[in-house]
């Protein structure tokens, strides 16, 4: 076993290889260049692949959704207020074309201390599934809601908070 000038030690050794063992280490130089061939092959498709894939990401993802209010557009006033009810935090008008109600105008004058407050239409006594959903409302504002026509002289409205599962007021006209 001799001593190489030409071959340093490496990491591991304090003296360099001698020769045999030098042969055999280039014996493993063929792997290294498969390894080498290998390393290229794969290297050239991620080159390719991710860009395809990126822009393919990029045209197959959905369009962020817009808001959407939870309440219909405003509509316009209609011209004959027929009966009206004053509360402290609201005001309830009935509102039609002639003397036949076919809206309900709500006017807040202060922030509803329950947001998930609704209206319903209701006869007689009040239940969530018996009454027709009128609309949601929110924030002070102004609300105005279509209703159906009726025959009948009376209307009866419940506010009503869904996530409480209370009745918070109600309003006879």
């Amino acid at each position: 076993m001799g001593v190489s000038i030409d071959h340093h030690s490496g990491d591991y050794y304090f003296l360099a290889s001698a020769s045999s063992e030098m042969d055999k280490r280039q014996k493993s130089q063929q792997m290294i260049k498969s390894l080498r061939k290998r390393h290229l092959q794969i290297w050239s498709a991620l080159a390719v692949l991710i860009p395809v894939g990126i822009v393919s990401a990029v045209i197959v993802r959905t369009k962020p959704v817009t808001s959407v209010l939870l309440q219909p557009e405003e509509v316009a006033p209609l011209p004959v207020v027929i009966k009206t009810v004053q509360k402290e935090n609201y005001l309830v008008r009935l509102r039609g074309s002639n003397q036949a109600p076919t809206q309900l105008e709500w006017i807040n004058k202060n922030i509803l201390t329950f947001p998930t407050a609704v209206i319903y239409k209701t006869q007689g006594t009040f239940s969530p599934k018996n009454s027709d959903l009128i609309g949601r409302i929110e924030a002070r504002g102004t609300y105005r809601f279509a209703l159906k026509p009726d025959q009948k002289s009376e209307y009866h409205f419940v506010l009503y908070d869904f996530i409480h599962q209370q009745k918070i007021d109600s309003i006879n006209f």
